[in-house]
């Protein structure tokens, strides 16, 4: 299976998608939005319930689909889409499908997802959010053949490297210094030296 393997394709495959299951399954009747892929955890994206991205001119929702698991099955990304656009398409309409800070989805989220290419299933927690894609959005996405996201975004936090600090041993303390991360070859300027690590004496501190 072909990659999309670069940002830019990221965002154009999503709003290219967004764009098909628009005319697909909504007649053009959702908003455009402005697509994002930024971490979401607990969840595999999410829509506003307002307008976030605002101009002099316009303003407009956000569909973000996680980067966290956004490596996941083309048809698996296409689900989570089709499940925005259904709590998009509430909001347009006021309905209110969602209680529990937008949690707990109820009966109107399942009425709208299962008239618009999904499957549901009810979470003793989550209420009626499970969605799958039926039947005929499964043979219409195979249709498109469509590449799989390659990288999605690294959890965790980087790690720190400890600086050391090298000095020259024949031009001394006062002489040239420099911060490294890991241990490596330096040659003094003035001398010609190679630089050793300098830890200063008690006194120097």
């Amino acid at each position: 299976m072909d990659q999309v393997s670069n940002g830019r394709d990221y965002e154009q495959q999503l709003t290219h998608l967004f764009n098909l299951f628009n005319k697909r399954f909504w007649k053009n009747e959702l908003p455009e939005v402005i697509i994002t892929f930024v971490p979401t955890r607990g969840a595999h994206g999410h829509v506003t319930s307002v307008p976030v991205w605002v101009s002099d001119k316009d303003s407009k929702y956000e569909l973000n689909i996680s980067a966290l698991t956004i490596n996941r099955s083309p048809e698996d990304i296409c689900e989570t889409i089709l499940h925005e656009q259904c709590h998009l398409y509430n909001l347009m309409h006021d309905i209110k499908d969602c209680s529990n800070m937008g949690r707990y989805h109820n009966v109107r989220f399942k009425k709208t997802a299962m008239e618009h290419g999904l499957n549901v299933e009810h979470h003793d927690r989550y209420g009626w959010a499970i969605t799958t894609l039926n039947s005929e959005a499964i043979a219409y996405i195979k249709r498109l053949n469509l590449k799989k996201f390659e990288f999605r975004r690294a959890t965790g936090r980087a790690k720190k490297h400890t600086l050391m600090r090298y000095a020259c041993p024949v031009c001394g303390k006062d002489g040239p210094f420099c911060y490294v991360s890991s241990h490596q070859l330096i040659i003094c300027g003035t001398c010609e030296s190679a630089y050793l690590e300098y830890s200063p004496t008690e006194k120097e501190q």
